[in-house]
């Protein structure tokens, strides 16, 4: 069966969209899930219902009550696309031949072009429907992108930071009493201690107040060299889940919502 045999006025692609992406979050969803389980999976519940499946419509039932499920449809986008974008091809040169044959213009004839205009516009908005979902999710991936991009040049400026600072140190101090200095620079609310503190941290251990100094810039530097590379691996996460969520949602996309009654 064609993806076109189920198009009509009443399916408005986007809301379904929409819908379909936010679904998780939607009581009736959930509601219709446990359902569906209770049909599919559900061992211990099959007690409770009798399940038949008539007419398209999952029917559960005892003697208290009848649950009648129909469905969800789905389509492949893309290949509903294709459909759409060939059958409107073909309408227009079927609208084109009429067009150019004036001689033979009748009332079934202007009962064809009225049907083939209709359909052409119906398929028309479903076309600019998908467009605008392709549309949303690439700009939304290239937001995504153009942020990566502005934390790498981040990362990339305080990676050339930390070489630099690195250089500057003279004196190299024991794996003790850097993590000591890193746990003082986190208490300090991820800032360099005063002065006062530094001398007191140099005079215990007995290294100058200025190698402290620059071990605490060294710190501060690495600390945000992490941010900025945390960030980086946080938007790799989301284009990621993003392009899962649309590749699943547009090979399954819904193209009439389920009922129960």
């Amino acid at each position: 069966m064609s993806y076109l045999d189920i198009i009509n006025e009443k399916i408005n692609i986007l809301k379904l969209y929409d819908y379909q992406k936010n679904e998780s979050n939607n009581e009736e969803y959930l509601k219709y899930k446990q359902l569906l389980n209770f049909y599919f999976k559900s061992e211990q519940k099959q007690q409770l219902y009798k399940k038949e499946f008539k007419d398209g419509k999952i029917i559960l039932s005892n003697p208290k009550k009848t649950i009648k499920i129909t469905p969800s449809k789905f389509v492949d986008m893309n290949k509903l696309y294709i459909e759409l974008k060939s059958a409107n091809d073909n309408i227009l040169f079927k609208i084109t031949s009429m067009v150019d044959n004036r001689n033979n213009i009748n009332e079934q004839l202007r009962l064809d072009f009225e049907e083939l205009k209709n359909k052409y516009l119906l398929y028309q908005e479903k076309i600019k429907d998908i467009d605008n979902i392709n549309s949303k999710f690439y700009e939304e991936i290239s937001n995504l992108l153009n942020d990566k991009i502005e934390k790498s040049n981040i990362l990339a400026k305080y990676f050339y930071k930390r070489s630099e600072q690195y250089k500057l140190i003279e004196i190299m101090i024991p794996e003790k009493l850097k993590k000591q200095l890193i746990k003082i620079y986190k208490e300090h609310n991820k800032n360099k201690p005063n002065l006062k503190e530094i001398n007191k941290i140099a005079k215990d251990n007995n290294i100058s107040s200025n190698e402290i100094e620059k071990w605490f810039d060294w710190i501060e530097i690495m600390y945000k060299y992490l941010i900025a590379q945390n960030e980086i691996n946080n938007i790799n996460k989301i284009i990621e889940e993003r392009e899962r969520q649309f590749e699943i949602n547009t090979k399954n996309l819904i193209i009439q919502k389920f009922q129960i009654n």
